[in-house]
């Protein structure tokens, strides 16, 4: 017959080794807890340095694209009739616009074709559907100049579609 005192220790061996399989679980939890954080953390720095690259790799991208405009005013500027008459003036605009291309160009931002090319939404924006002798979603008119900045579409040309 067991006496008390092997009952009172495999009673205390018991409560124990429930003591220890609780402390093992909340260890093995607190491990794989662990284990997520450091992956979430990982993965937030991995995305972190990735917005922070493309802040870098596209530096300037609104200040470009609001500089286009006054490209454009400078090409508006230069078809007028008054200023192709008065040299000075239109060699003075050429200078200008000049200078902005070549910044634009130092920067990577080049302008790409667009007429008689196909109608593509990654680079167009089709402001109107025209007939024409050419085949169907060919550009026959470009109203604006789309630009790209890097591997980056920096403004879409605005076009005329054929049907």
């Amino acid at each position: 017959m067991p006496t008390k005192k092997n009952n009172k220790k495999t009673s205390t061996k018991t409560a124990k080794n429930s003591k220890l399989n609780e402390l093992k679980s909340a260890i093995k939890d607190y491990e794989e807890k662990n284990l997520r954080l450091l992956a979430e953390f990982d993965n937030y720095k991995k995305r972190k340095n990735n917005e922070i690259d493309q802040l870098i790799k596209y530096e300037g991208y609104d200040f470009f694209k609001s500089l286009l405009v006054i490209l454009d005013d400078i090409d508006r500027t230069l078809e007028l009739k008054d200023v192709k008459k008065n040299k000075s003036i239109y060699d003075g605009f050429s200078m200008i616009k000049g200078k902005i291309i070549s910044l634009l160009d130092s920067k990577n931002i080049k302008p790409y074709l667009s007429l008689n090319e196909k109608f593509d939404p990654e680079l167009h924006e089709a402001v109107m559907v025209k007939k024409s002798s050419k085949k169907p979603n060919t550009i026959v008119e470009e109203y604006e100049k789309g630009y790209n900045y890097k591997d980056k579409v920096l403004r879409h040309a605005k076009v005329v579609v054929s049907e």
